[in-house]
């Protein structure tokens, strides 16, 4: 199990103000089996943060094929959102914001920090369109 710590806030005419007990639910994007061999639901896990904004969850290292998806806030209130993400393997509990987004479709980085990864056939048709001419 991984530690995750989620630590969320919002803007306010003082500067940013922690998001107080809103709720959020984090749900797994397919079901999955554990290091045991059991089959885990996709069945959320639904919490509040806490009044500074922040909560501590215990999830499974994500694996192939599946990842997570956290939903914040109340529905139609005006912070909600949804973002799906990877957790690893970890030992020490990590920070939410450091985790890697993933697209919730096809499961894989939205931003990779490396140009290279980030290429796409546009790029490629750019590039031999250069070297012909």
């Amino acid at each position: 199990m991984t530690q995750v710590k989620f630590n969320l806030g919002k803007l306010d005419t003082s500067g940013v103000v922690d998001l107080a007990n809103d709720p959020i639910s984090i749900t797994p994007t397919n079901r999955f089996t554990d290091a045991d061999k059991k089959i885990i639901v996709n069945e959320s896990i639904e919490t509040n943060l806490d009044t500074h904004g922040t909560t501590t969850v215990n999830l499974p290292p994500t694996g192939t094929g599946w990842a997570y998806t956290l939903h914040v806030g109340a529905n139609g209130s005006r912070h909600e959102f949804a973002v799906t993400f990877d957790v690893p393997d970890a030992t020490n509990t990590l920070n939410f914001a450091d985790l890697v987004t993933v697209d919730p479709t096809t499961l894989t980085p939205t931003t990779t920090g490396n140009p290279l990864a980030d290429i796409d056939q546009s790029d490629i048709d750019w590039a031999l369109a250069a070297i012909r001419n």
